[in-house]
């Protein structure tokens, strides 16, 4: 009898045990679709307010992808292919850039103006030695007439230093790095009025041999030209592309950063002039960086820039918002202002707020990722005050500023080092500038503009045109 009691009672136990079982099994199941129900209800709720939110976000990208093919930079241009029209449009704006340049230097007096940089080149109290990096480039039929880059560069070089009367401070040369001096006849053409160093390939065993690699090249041409501008005393080297156009604001942007963020700093109230040997020494200051290599995911800075931009343009929008129409959450400031009376408004208030305030963020976030930085970096351009020095990128070596006191360090460290495709000119001083705890800067927005549409390097034209016809200063 004991035994049939104790079977029926350890029964009894699994039975429970597997309900439990069940039971526990079937609570989360039961949570999440009643959490399903709730939030489809509350969607079908909010089924006008959700539909009018598709429809402004539809509208935006409609509106956007009207434009896209004037936003070289945005996520849209993608969808715009017009290379043909690119092209030629990117050739018509050269060669008014390089008619302009030649009518400049027309009213020059090549002497004089040669003879005066060469007395510069003597002065021990050089701000600026500019080296302007140039190799001729010989491209196929399909581009009829001339590139002219160097033209418009050294054209553009002297004008703005004469704007800003600093024409004694600086010593500009062209570093001829071609690979046949003699028949960069740009180069040449352009000696009558600037300095012109050539590279003389008869003292280099290896120059020209099948085995150097192009990168490998142009490691030895920076390095040559590294080598000339220290030959001279200055505060700076700058070291440019034969391809990079200043802007109109380059000297006087340049200054002003220099001059407040790099050589003096406000500590406490006070100006302070910077100690050079301190723990981490300046290594250079990138002037130019891709327009294209510049959106929110290139780089973690670039990135809290975005999310700060957003938050800037969604706050503002809802002031503004509130202000005009409801009037709710500005109590805290000024209790005349709150327009309901009862606590359940209050409270009714502060909730759609924060709702409007996380609506709009989250459509100011997509709409200034699908633009584009540099859209809203140029902005910045507006006034020298509003440039910014950033942290410098590992990219592109279109027009670097030095600090002479690294360059000996930085030439023997290229010396030493063989550029391949996979560790090009400017990953190799990324690697230098890391083991020796260098500072990079980088200069937003950009001080030179890359107008190179056919590129030295890779021997063709770029694929995108349309950047260098929506350059934003080509002035």
């Amino acid at each position: 009898m004991s035994k049939m009691m104790t079977d029926y009672a350890n029964r009894t136990n699994t039975i429970r045990l597997r309900r439990n079982k069940y039971q526990t099994i079937k609570i989360p199941i039961r949570c999440a679709i009643s959490t399903i129900q709730i939030l489809a209800r509350k969607l079908w709720h909010h089924r006008n307010r959700i539909g009018k939110i598709l429809l402004l976000y539809l509208l935006t990208i409609l509106c956007l992808y009207a434009v896209r093919c004037q936003l070289p930079y945005s996520k849209l241009y993608k969808y715009c292919s017009n290379d043909a029209i690119s092209f030629a449009a990117v050739k018509e704006v050269n060669d008014q850039r390089l008619l302009e340049a030649r009518e400049y230097l027309s009213t020059l007096d090549a002497s004089k103006t040669k003879i005066q940089y060469l007395q510069n080149g003597d002065s021990n109290k050089l701000r600026y030695v500019i080296g302007v990096v140039s190799v001729a480039r010989r491209t196929d039929v399909t581009y009829k007439g001339q590139l002219g880059y160097l033209t418009q560069v050294m054209s553009k070089l002297h004008k703005v230093t004469v704007d800003n009367g600093a024409t004694s401070d600086i010593f500009p040369f062209i570093c001829n790095v071609d690979s046949n001096p003699g028949k960069h006849a740009e180069a040449l053409e352009l000696g009558t009025f600037f300095p012109n160093v050539t590279k003389s390939y008869s003292e280099n065993v290896s120059a020209g041999h099948p085995t150097i690699t192009s990168r490998e090249q142009e490691k030895q041409d920076y390095v040559f030209c590294l080598e000339t501008a220290l030959k001279y005393k200055s505060d700076y080297v700058i070291l440019i592309q034969d391809d990079a156009y200043p802007t109109e604001s380059f000297y006087e942007v340049l200054e002003h950063l220099l001059k407040t963020k790099v050589e003096t700093q406000i500590q406490r109230g006070e100006r302070v002039t910077m100690v050079t040997n301190n723990e981490r020494r300046l290594g250079w200051i990138k002037l130019n960086i891709p327009n294209s290599a510049t959106n929110y995911h290139r780089n973690w800075f670039f990135f809290i820039q975005w999310i700060c931009l957003t938050a800037v343009i969604a706050g503002i929008s809802c002031l503004i918002f509130h202000l005009c129409k409801e009037c709710k959450p500005l109590k805290s400031v000024h209790p005349g202002l709150y327009c309901s009376s009862t606590d359940k408004r209050k409270r009714t208030g502060y909730i759609s707020s924060s709702l409007m305030l996380l609506k709009t963020f989250v459509y100011v976030l997509l709409v200034v990722w699908i633009i584009g930085r540099p859209y809203y970096m140029k902005l910045r351009a507006t006034s020298p005050y509003f440039y910014a020095l950033e942290p410098g990128t590992s990219c592109c070596l279109v027009a670097v500023l030095y600090q002479p006191s690294t360059l000996p360090g930085l030439i023997n460290y290229l010396q030493k080092t063989t550029c391949t495709k996979q560790l090009p000119l400017d990953f190799a001083l990324d690697r230098y500038r890391i083991e020796k705890n260098l500072k990079q800067y980088l200069v937003t927005p950009n001080l030179f503009n890359h107008i190179g549409f056919y590129s030295a390097l890779n021997k063709r034209f770029n694929r995108n045109g349309a950047e260098f016809v929506h350059m934003f200063d080509s002035s």
